[in-house]
């Protein structure tokens, strides 16, 4: 990823982030683990873990998404990513992982 795709994806990160805080309680703790911006900035991946429900998670970032484009595009003025939510695989598989050592 180029300089200009990280700094999006830091922008991104810092708008989402608060934006957790408001996810159901059933979620439990969540994070976001990782943001991809494609290099012609026409979308960007969110990773998103859950401690509990990460498919609630992922149901209410995608119910703000609105809210969420408007504040990217006001602290980033160029061409606004279309947002997607992904719940981050390499959770499952560290659980899965850790359930197998023990």
């Amino acid at each position: 990823m180029g300089k200009r795709p990280k700094m999006l994806a830091s922008v991104i990160r810092e708008v989402i982030a608060p934006a957790l805080l408001r996810c159901p309680k059933e979620c439990g703790i969540t994070s976001i683990t990782e943001v991809e911006v494609s290099e012609d900035f026409s979308h960007a991946t969110v990773f998103v873990s859950a401690l509990e429900h990460p498919e609630a998670a992922l149901k209410f970032l995608e119910s703000i998404l609105p809210e969420l484009k408007t504040a990217v595009g006001s602290l980033y003025r160029s061409r606004i990513p279309e947002l997607r939510f992904k719940i981050d695989p390499r959770i499952e598989k560290g659980n899965a992982m850790d359930d197998l050592l023990r």
